[in-house]
């Protein structure tokens, strides 16, 4: 195993943690063998009785929920540039390498 094939070997393997990261960061996923659930539909003013302003808090709460799931959408598309960016650090590598007769 040459030099090279050791820092790709490395690059490949945090290439990998990032893939499961990314996969980790799925909305629904992230609810997996939790207690929480993700919603399903827009909350409703009527769980919280006769509460003044519990349509206003229902909004609110559809709010969070969306911006929760915005938020997982960009890690999630930002783990996928590095993980391409990785791959193209470890073909790079082979491509130099090769070039280099190594």
């Amino acid at each position: 195993m040459g030099f090279v094939d050791v820092h790709v070997q490395a690059i490949e393997e945090c290439r990998q943690e990032v893939l499961k990261v990314r996969n980790m960061l799925d909305f629904n996923d992230a609810f997996v063998d939790g207690k929480t659930t993700p919603p399903k539909d827009s909350t409703s003013a009527g769980i919280f009785g006769e509460l003044e302003g519990a349509s206003d808090l229902a909004t609110k709460i559809d709010d969070v929920w969306g911006k929760v799931k915005t938020e997982l959408g960009w890690a999630q598309s930002c783990m996928k540039d590095v993980e391409g960016a990785l791959g193209t650090v470890a073909s790079n590598f082979r491509t130099g390498e090769r070039a280099s007769g190594a």
